[in-house]
């Protein structure tokens, strides 16, 4: 069968994370550090809207842009949450965040341009420039500066075909949150480049001690951001795969128009349980940030002493991203050897960029006490 294969698929493989899902998945004794989902279950509160919703007859074909009813619940939470106004018309459901950063550069991007993505990155986003015909441009930060990246550093990177930028805060795979006035900084660079910018901000419940800053809400950049926000962390729905893109109408309806053949529109009961979610459940999003929270601040304090590894504290999201240089290997020896040896699968830092090949990311996503389990396993590979 392969004969029938297109070259572009013939040379596509999986993904270095979905490798070392794999893996663990073999490994019944091993401590799976990969996944960046909640290993809670969906509440059952949230649960029992869909029941609901089902059972009233909602089972049908949603409206392409949404169901009324979770726009305005999403633009609800965006204003008591942050004060930022979005009508119903600039918000967008989609099949998860990852659909709306992909609908977006297939919206944006003409063959050959550019886009600069703030490396460390999430894996997708490369796929999705590549994928609409564009060229990323990696703009990397290490552990030494918090992983925050260099307004001047971004600007040096842009050229005559840039485009757009990708910014991702709080931040997967490291964990930082960006300060008001670094985002002031970028979004000075953007007005001047007359750039679009794409704002992950998913992970926008999980901010520690500091705030989170939506990227939109900055004097003149509305017009020019598209707010990409989920259900998937903040509540526990990662297999609903519900999110959001929220901007321009005229830019949400060419991203609509594009993914229609795809999906055609997103699952009617998971939009009622969401706009359900969104309406009732602040409290949970609260108890969920915290015990991440938790989570993270027991991780480092676990990590961050480990020979030869270094990193940055993370303010936000529920990973750590480490460089492990400083034990003679790479991340993806490292993550061999603590798989093979340890019972310890992690993400090689390759899969975030290509300037990451000396890091692994760690998921603060099991109890605390399979976390101290693994650091201790990879500290006895390691003395």
């Amino acid at each position: 069968m392969k004969r029938f294969l297109s070259a572009e698929c013939r040379n596509i493989s999986p993904s270095l994370m979905m490798k070392m899902a794999a893996m663990a998945e073999r490994m019944p004794d091993s401590i799976d550090l990969t996944l960046g989902e909640p290993d809670i279950p969906t509440p059952e509160i949230i649960c029992s809207a869909l029941y609901e919703a089902a059972k009233r007859g909602e089972t049908h074909y949603a409206p392409g842009m949404g169901i009324p009813g979770l726009r305005a619940a999403i633009s609800n939470y965006w204003n008591r949450r942050y004060g930022l106004n979005y009508s119903k018309d600039e918000i967008f459901v989609t099949t998860g965040g990852s659909q709306a950063s992909y609908l977006a550069m297939q919206a944006c991007l003409d063959p050959g341009d550019e886009v600069i993505i703030l490396e460390p990155f999430f894996t997708f986003y490369e796929q999705h420039v590549l994928q609409a015909g564009g060229v990323p441009v990696y703009c990397m930060s290490g552990a030494e500066n918090g992983f925050l990246p260099d307004p001047e550093k971004i600007e040096s990177k842009i050229s005559k075909r840039t485009k757009a930028v990708i910014i991702n805060s709080p931040c997967n795979p490291t964990g930082a949150v960006f300060p008001f006035e670094l985002l002031v900084e970028i979004a000075n660079i953007a007005s001047k480049h007359d750039l679009l910018v794409i704002s992950d901000e998913l992970y926008e419940a999980f901010a520690y001690d500091v705030a989170h800053v939506p990227f939109a809400s900055l004097p003149g950049m509305k017009e020019r951001v598209i707010t990409i926000g989920g259900m998937s962390k903040s509540y526990a729905m990662t297999g609903w795969r519900i999110g959001y893109a929220m901007g321009s109408h005229v830019f949400l309806k060419a991203m609509q128009v594009t993914g229609v053949p795809h999906t055609i529109s997103v699952n009617t009961m998971v939009q009622r349980a969401s706009e359900f979610a969104l309406d009732n459940c602040d409290d949970i999003v609260r108890e969920i940030s915290s015990l991440f929270r938790d989570r993270v601040s027991f991780s480092y304090e676990k990590f961050k002493h480990l020979p030869g590894i270094k990193t940055a504290e993370p303010k936000g999201s529920f990973y750590l991203f480490l460089d492990v240089s400083g034990t003679g290997m790479d991340g993806e020896e490292f993550a061999d050897k603590a798989l093979r040896e340890a019972g310890v699968v992690t993400i090689p830092g390759s899969s975030f960029g290509p300037h990451c090949k000396n890091y692994i990311r760690t998921a603060c996503t099991v109890p605390e006490e399979m976390l101290e389990e693994a650091s201790q396993r990879i500290r006895n590979i390691l003395v």
